[in-house]
């Protein structure tokens, strides 16, 4: 966790006042009980003239398919922070607002941290000359959250790590996200090869 990152997503441009500071240390500790979870799978593409198949599962749409357009796989994962992350959430909303606005933040911020170390391992599993694009989510523009059903089946994410989806596609908890990351090769490799 990172306090400026933390200041990013309570939209303090400035020096936080020392009351607020403290709030952030408070929290940041008590997040560092929290137990995140977090699963991966790599797919095999296939392209498709109005999506992609991921492992056979088909995902319809133009953005998708632009977006790993030039990715040999895919890597999908899902990560959480847990149902203490949502306990911790609720028991600040009725007990202390601005530690509730904090926790909120501080919980973001947490949740990137998870999705980064689990990029991590996945560069772990893939050859030494490819690379990660940037991750993206159900939700983003032209990728509808209604991709969420089929990538919770895909990696069994309720049955592994505790994740529900409710009927409109929201994760409880909501410190929650699922992504992919395109694998490609990466872009200097084959220009030296080529030489």
């Amino acid at each position: 966790m990172n306090k400026k990152n933390i200041l990013k997503y309570l939209r303090i441009h400035k020096e936080p006042d020392p009351q607020t500071d403290e709030l952030i240390s408070l929290c940041m500790e008590e997040a560092q009980g929290l137990t995140p979870k977090r699963i991966f799978h790599i797919c095999e593409i296939e392209k498709a003239p109005n999506g992609v198949f991921l492992d056979r599962v088909f995902f319809e749409g133009e953005k998708i398919r632009n977006r790993l357009s030039d990715c040999k796989a895919c890597a999908l994962f899902a990560v959480t922070l847990g149902a203490e992350s949502e306990a911790l959430l609720r028991r600040y909303a009725v007990s202390h607002i601005a530690k509730a606005t904090v926790m909120q933040a501080v919980l973001a911020d947490l949740t990137e941290d998870v999705c980064d170390l689990t990029e991590k391992e996945i560069k772990k599993q893939i050859d030494s000359h490819s690379t990660l694009t940037l991750r993206f989510s159900p939700g983003y523009p032209g990728l509808p959250l209604s991709y969420q059903p089929l990538i919770f089946s895909m990696l069994e994410i309720t049955k592994r790590i505790g994740i529900f989806l409710t009927d409109s596609y929201m994760m409880t908890p909501s410190k929650s996200v699922t992504a992919f990351a395109g694998i490609k090769e990466i872009e200097n490799q084959i220009e030296k090869s080529e030489e």
